[in-house]
């Protein structure tokens, strides 16, 4: 069973959190899990969490056992499917019993574990998977609205543009990056970029040169508007963005993520010196989708849905348009009338 970890916190900066869904998507073995880890166990306002504990990392070479502490699956399992990760930034009373004195941790903020594409011959198996996931959040929440009752995409913001759990929709898919960008990833987040807000991530910044991190985000963001992706730049246009990157500016995606546990710099056990790690955008970044950016985050999560939701209405129309126009014509029930009509009809002599 999941260990769950209680910490001092400021409760109006987690209440001010409210319900949150964050994914983590990539290939394998850029680090999702870890970061995912990082995202929230060290931010000051959880309360709670229901992460499993970290498995010690082997540092005996001498060990039959004991694997390459190189890799990271010593710390983690391969993600084998979608996993929900709960953490609180607030109590609450229950909803199912509101007359209970006791207030329950949250489970407020949500963190969609996925499997990367490398992991199966298919990458198309995982990209349906998340996608599937995401589409359905949109067709539960859309068969909620009543289709009796015209609603005008203000009333929707207005209704869901909240923090109290009015939807499951994803509100930030954060799409993990190592040392390149692949032709894959392009169209991965193109696809994403329709129903989720995407913010495009440079992880395991400790195995690459400070220089190398710099160059690799000027090369991101010219790729992806040259191919015209939309992601999610906290109101930032893209030519600002490559500025920002070219001259070594903090602020904007892709957030450079040091998320590469620390080490020992030497085999002996007695000397646990941890690496240094690089400048790790990772603060900055729970800083505007958690507190600065939270409330543009969630409106541009509704227009996502309230875009695909207008789509499907003009699809339907359509297709039931064309289903009246290829409708077969009968005249049976005319011929029938003028049959009755006949009959009851004066003979004149």
């Amino acid at each position: 069973m999941a260990s769950t970890h209680y910490l001092l916190a400021n409760p109006c900066a987690g209440q001010n959190i409210g319900y949150l869904r964050l994914a983590v998507v990539g290939d394998s073995a850029v680090g999702k899990t870890l970061f995912a880890r990082q995202f929230v166990e060290t931010l000051p306002e959880v309360l709670s969490h229901d992460w499993e504990p970290l498995k010690c990392r082997r540092i005996n070479k001498d060990d039959d056992d004991a694997e390459d502490d190189d890799d990271d699956e010593d710390d983690y399992a391969q993600t084998q499917t979608l996993t929900e990760r709960f953490s609180s930034t607030m109590m609450e009373i229950p909803w199912d019993n509101m007359d209970a004195d006791d207030e329950v941790p949250a489970r407020n903020l949500v963190f969609l574990d996925t499997p990367g594409y490398g992991s199966v011959i298919d990458a198309r198996t995982n990209f349906a998977l998340f996608m599937n996931h995401v589409s359905q959040t949109f067709e539960e929440k859309n068969s909620r609205i009543s289709p009796f009752i015209e609603v005008t995409n203000n009333e929707l913001m207005r209704s869901l543009v909240t923090g109290v759990g009015a939807h499951k929709f994803i509100d930030v898919c954060f799409y993990l990056i190592v040392h390149r960008l692949k032709p894959i990833d392009i169209e991965y987040m193109r696809i994403i970029s329709e129903k989720v807000n995407v913010v495009p991530i440079i992880s395991k910044i400790d195995t690459q040169p400070e220089q190398e991190v710099q160059q690799l985000k000027v090369h991101v963001l010219k790729t992806l508007r040259e191919q015209g992706v939309s992601i999610y730049a906290f109101r930032i246009d893209y030519d600002k963005l490559i500025h920002m990157a070219e001259t070594g500016q903090q602020g904007g995606p892709p957030f450079a993520v040091s998320n590469v546990p620390p080490k020992p710099s030497s085999e002996d056990p007695l000397d646990q010196i941890p690496f240094t790690h690089a400048m790790n955008e990772l603060p900055l970044l729970r800083k505007l989708v958690l507190e600065t950016q939270i409330n543009n985050v969630r409106q541009f999560t509704v227009k996502k849905f309230i875009n695909w939701r207008s789509k499907q209405i003009a699809l339907q129309q359509q297709q039931t348009q064309g289903q009246q126009l290829h409708a077969p014509v009968t005249y049976l029930p005319v011929l029938q009338s003028l049959q009755e009509l006949a009959a009851s009809a004066p003979t004149i002599a």
